[in-house]
């Protein structure tokens, strides 16, 4: 198992992270963002078909590793 992908989904079934500021509300300015609540650190996780036990590892693994570089 590896890391979610970091890209739009094309009807894919596999997990994908997405930071919506930067992907599905780029034309909107960060003002009109935050009216509709999307604020420009919200990372959206959409889950797919993987296995349970292997999408809470990676994410976990994520996690771990977001908070050790900071």
């Amino acid at each position: 198992m590896h890391d979610p992908l970091h890209r739009r989904s094309l009807g894919g079934v596999e997990s994908l992270i997405e930071q919506p500021a930067i992907m599905s509300f780029y034309e909107l300015t960060t003002e009109e963002r935050l009216q509709v609540g999307i604020k420009d650190n919200l990372i959206r996780y959409a889950v797919g078909i993987e296995d349970a036990d292997d999408l809470i590892a990676d994410l976990a693994q994520a996690v771990d590793r977001a908070f050790a570089e900071s």
